[in-house]
């Protein structure tokens, strides 16, 4: 293991950053989006910054292979978060062939569970914790850790921009917009303002409690 591809993977990784936020600063229609892509694109400044000092730390300096080993993982990680993320703006900002929630959907069930917008950002900030706070890096101030923390903590609160982990059933946008309810085959259920709720086949009294 050397410092030339850990280093690669974090150039590697702030070129991903770079290319989101540019997908995301190219929008000038942001309906249909849900709110964690806003509130995601938010915090690419503060991964971008944690990782430039990261590559510049490492350009300044060497270590032994255990080091680098030891880093791998955690950078490694937080690439493979970046480009799913990368893959879902593309997939669902840009293309105007379908609406925005059934593009978010599909991106979301091909890469798999955990793919949420909000759940890859926050899978980031943990993993840049987790690199920064590093007692052989000491990359990091307390506040600056305070300040990756509070936003891996702001991020656990936003509204899941899915309401299930898995998209092939159930509520397929949740908060603002178009809610989406496809209950397998046949007709597919749309609700574009109040509460909808699905039901299946029930043999006895159904009751909704207040």
């Amino acid at each position: 293991m050397s410092g030339a591809e850990v280093i690669g993977l974090i150039s590697g990784t702030i070129a991903i950053i770079n290319a989101v936020t540019k997908v995301y600063d190219a929008v000038t229609d942001a309906s249909g989006l849900p709110e964690a892509f806003r509130d995601v694109a938010q915090r690419l400044p503060l991964i971008k910054d944690t990782l430039q000092t990261a590559l510049a730390h490492l350009n300044t300096s060497s270590r032994d292979n255990r080091f680098y080993q030891a880093m791998m993982p955690v950078v490694d990680g937080c690439k493979d978060k970046a480009t799913r993320l990368e893959k879902i703006f593309l997939k669902v900002i840009p293309q105007a062939d379908s609406p925005r929630s059934e593009r978010y959907v599909l991106a979301v069930r091909t890469l798999g569970k955990g793919s949420r917008v909000e759940s890859l950002m926050k899978g980031m900030l943990e993993d840049l914790q987790l690199l920064a706070g590093n007692r052989m890096m000491k990359l990091a101030t307390e506040a600056q850790l305070g300040e990756l923390a509070k936003a891996a903590e702001e991020v656990s609160a936003i509204p899941p921009s899915l309401l299930v982990e898995d998209p092939a059933s159930g509520i397929h946008n949740y908060g603002s917009g178009p809610q989406n309810v496809n209950t397998g085959s046949g007709s597919q259920l749309n609700n574009n303002g109040g509460q909808l709720f699905v039901g299946g086949t029930f043999t006895g009294p159904f009751n909704f409690s207040t």
